[in-house]
């Protein structure tokens, strides 16, 4: 059992294409797509302007990770542009130096400012709705470039990519994935791609001009990016995709932690498997942990503990009134799932935490979950008394997930 309700204040996937369900059927992990801002209505100061992105990093005094500069595709050494400061009792060395960094970009440098979700608010919320829409961890960086300049070399990325035109123009080619870069997995694909004139004619050359344009690229296309006689600014909206690799993984040491596999492998096996395929291991804890309820619950997991919360506890936890209408707070996907300790209680799934419940409030979730037009306690014929209604309800409100319908 799930629920999703959007940030109604955030944009979302159909901000981004003209056709989500054909861009998730037709193009999602498989081509790139271009889709122009004249054809959508995304006002790009939703997400974020120009000016409030360099405000935040010079003005906030950002830190290292959190921005790089990038230079004719190399990472400039942090030393260049990084200062010492005493904060308490401990020095912090990876502080920007704002004067500096701004005399290397008009140097020719692309201020790489990332991890935004984490940091901004508007785009945390748009995570969390994209994420909503994929079921995939989201991230987002920007790049903001001079005149002229050219910040990474051509590059395949391990992850899928929105890019979103903020100002400027900047003009991207994008060529067939190779052999050794279809689908790549960092730490297991090689990241080598061989020079431009060896990869013949790119798929894609255009230049993103207008604010809101957007270039989808699935990993592993490898593409190359530079401004021409205008500075840019864009947004890379990373789609940090879990792969079966991955699940598969999960599942073995799902397996192991259980105690399973722990047999010795036969004596002789390099000769061939042992006659009758006796002495082999017992698979089926491997189809235990990949079985779909258990695997949607560790997905979900998966997924959202890497995303920002945008569902907050209130600071006072309200009482909740059982004969008003309540509605489900926007935020991280919900989901219900049978408790790990197998002890008879469900636990609700809130993205960066999950509440444990007794199986009997199951009924009372799934009304509340069903009903995105509000939700009234004291209407519900369902097997939990007033008292444990309100037990229920209450902790809800508590952990953010419920508050009274405004109209």
């Amino acid at each position: 059992m799930t629920c999703r309700v959007h940030h109604p204040d955030a944009p979302g996937l159909d901000d981004l294409v003209v056709d989500p369900g054909r861009f998730v059927a037709d193009s999602l992990f498989q081509q790139p797509c271009w889709s122009p801002a004249a054809e959508r209505a995304l006002d790009v100061e939703r997400l974020a302007t120009v000016e409030g992105l360099w405000a935040d990093a010079l003005q906030r005094h950002v830190r290292a990770p959190g921005f790089r500069l990038v230079r004719d595709g190399a990472t400039l050494a942090r030393a260049t542009y990084c200062r010492s400061a005493g904060v308490g009792h401990q020095t912090i060395g990876d502080l920007i130096e704002p004067n500096r960094a701004l005399e290397l970009h008009r140097a020719g440098a692309t201020m790489v400012l990332q991890g935004l979700q984490l940091t901004d608010p508007a785009l945390a919320r748009f995570t969390t709705n994209l994420a909503l829409a994929l079921d995939h961890p989201v991230q987002i960086n920007a790049y903001l470039s001079p005149a002229e300049a050219r910040g990474l070399e051509l590059h395949f990325d391990f992850h899928d990519v929105f890019v979103i035109q903020l100002a400027g123009a900047k003009r991207w080619r994008v060529w067939e994935p190779l052999d050794h870069t279809r689908e790549p997995v960092r730490g297991i694909s090689p990241a080598f791609v061989p020079p431009i004139d060896e990869l013949g004619a790119p798929l894609l050359d255009l230049t993103l001009q207008q604010r809101g344009d957007c270039l989808y690229l699935p990993r592993g296309f490898p593409h190359a990016a530079e401004t021409v006689e205008s500075s840019s600014a864009h947004l890379t909206v990373g789609i940090m995709a879990v792969t079966w690799q991955h699940v598969v993984r999960q599942a073995t040491r799902a397996a192991v932690a259980a105690g399973h596999l722990r047999a010795s492998v036969p004596a002789r096996s390099l000769d061939g498997a042992p006659a009758g395929r006796s002495g082999m291991p017992d698979l089926s804890a491997l189809g235990d942990a990949l079985e779909p309820t258990q695997l949607r619950a560790w997905m979900a997991t998966e997924v959202w503990r890497r995303l920002p919360a945008t569902r907050l506890r209130p600071l006072a936890p309200p009482v909740v009134d059982l004969a008003r209408p309540v509605v489900v707070t926007p935020g991280p996907l919900l989901w219900a799932c049978p408790s790990s300790a197998s002890d008879g209680r469900i636990q609700l799934g809130l993205g960066d935490r999950r509440l444990d419940l007794p199986a009997e409030a199951l009924p009372l979730l799934a009304a509340l979950l069903g009903a995105p037009d509000g939700f009234v306690a004291a209407d519900w014929a369902g097997p939990l008394d007033q008292c444990s209604q309100q037990v229920v309800m209450d902790r809800l409100a508590a952990e953010g997930v419920i508050v009274h319908r405004a109209f």
